[in-house]
């Protein structure tokens, strides 16, 4: 069964106060797999002109580890190479019929992380999620879309 839970932010950033230091439309999942928490915490990571990355954090002042749930990335198109060289890399698409490509997690000592990327409005966006399905990585990156 695929499970979603609604994106809580807490409260201290908002895509308006990124864009102010990105100029580029930020978007941010609004859907994201069941994690079993009930909140979500965002950091900003970067936010300088043509360039944003938000870190979800299954805790509070989390940033790696058992806790980080993944990130968002827009306009870094070095993240661009990582689907190319990538074998298991598989082409889906998205509802509004955005073509966008997609990166299953592996897993070693632990899971890492799924990547689905994507343009609009002439920037690359990327989101990463801790050992999220297909299935769960397009409703993430759809909840981003406008409706």
């Amino acid at each position: 069964m695929l499970l979603g839970i609604i994106f809580v932010v807490s409260g201290a950033i908002t895509p308006a106060q990124v864009y102010q230091h990105a100029h580029i439309p930020v978007l941010i999942p609004s859907v994201m797999p069941d994690w079993g928490v009930s909140r979500v915490y965002e950091n900003v990571d970067l936010a300088k002109p043509g360039k944003y990355r938000i870190y979800f954090g299954l805790a509070p002042h989390c940033y790696a580890g058992a806790c980080d749930g993944g990130s968002v990335t827009g306009g870094i198109q070095d993240d661009m190479a990582q689907f190319s060289r990538d074998p298991n890399r598989q082409s889906v698409k998205l509802r509004d019929g955005t073509t966008a490509m997609f990166v299953p997690f592996r897993c070693g000592a632990s899971c890492g992380e799924s990547v689905l990327g994507f343009w609009r409005h002439h920037v690359w966006y990327v989101v990463a999620l801790h050992a999220a399905r297909k299935a769960e990585m397009l409703r993430a990156a759809n909840s981003m879309l406008p409706r």
